[in-house]
């Protein structure tokens, strides 16, 4: 039977490398320089994807949750992923990924571009344009998330406490301005003015950012990156990255929705 080239990434990754190289010689780990890949594993947490994407864009990849805290699913989680794979049991998904150019510097994210002010003390002032049409007036606050499906689990569920499957989500950030969350075609370009600084723009979990001042501009749009997850069907969907349910409280583990707390 073929190897499969894998890489894993998380921050206990040795740890599950071990286990893999013990159970399952099918996958063939490999370094992380190593441009030929069949698979990221990702043993972790959301994070743990964002940066296995930014390292490998486009390879497919499958998320391991590694939870130390439910009883249930800890030990069985890792197992069962990995039997799937090896059996050939899933399906490869595409999801696109957003680009925002900005002073000649262009980024790329999976979950979402996020434009907020540079002090935690101070205001931003900006305007939002939708396809150069002006979105609302000028904005006072913390700034303004724009999100893929999938990032429209995390940050963006967090301010507006929805998500959505499809498009592109912007939601405003704190602002002084009562304004409603809006999502467009995904072929929109949205256009971020600073209108008072400073700014700073940030992207998935990425410590990197672009320094923002007046007069700024940020153009967001679908990137012509896409990334490549790996799905299960039926009963074993409760492994798949979620993109079309709210995330559960804080107690609530993601994988089995049982209560642990």
């Amino acid at each position: 039977m073929k190897k499969i080239r894998v890489k894993v990434f998380g921050p206990q990754r040795e740890k599950l490398k071990k286990y893999i190289i013990k159970k399952y010689p099918i996958f063939d780990i490999i370094g992380k320089e190593d441009k030929n890949v069949d698979l990221d594993i990702c043993y972790g947490g959301d994070g743990t994807l964002l940066l296995a994407e930014r390292m490998d864009p486009g390879v497919p990849k499958v998320g391991i949750r590694n939870s130390q805290i439910c009883d249930t699913c800890k030990n069985e989680t890792s197992d069962t992923i990995l039997q799937l794979i090896r059996d050939g049991k899933y399906n490869i998904s595409e999801y696109y990924k957003l680009a925002a150019v900005c002073k000649g510097k262009t980024v790329v994210a999976l979950n979402d571009i996020i434009i907020g002010h540079y002090y935690i003390n101070t205001a931003l002032r900006f305007k939002v344009f939708i396809d150069d049409i002006p979105y609302g007036g000028e904005f006072l606050g913390d700034g303004v998330v724009v999100s893929t499906p999938i990032g429209s689990t995390g940050y963006y569920q967090a301010i507006t406490r929805s998500n959505f499957q499809h498009g592109i989500g912007v939601a405003f950030n704190n602002t002084v301005n009562i304004i409603g969350h809006v999502v467009v075609n995904n072929k929109a370009e949205i256009k971020v003015l600073i209108t008072r600084g400073p700014g700073r723009l940030r992207y998935d979990n990425d410590r990197s950012q672009i320094s923002l001042v007046k007069g700024d501009e940020v153009l967001i749009h679908k990137s012509k990156q896409i990334s490549r997850l790996i799905n299960f069907s039926r009963k074993n969907e409760k492994y798949n990255i979620d993109v079309s349910h709210n995330r559960l409280p804080l107690g609530y583990c993601q994988i089995c929705r049982k209560y642990y707390l």
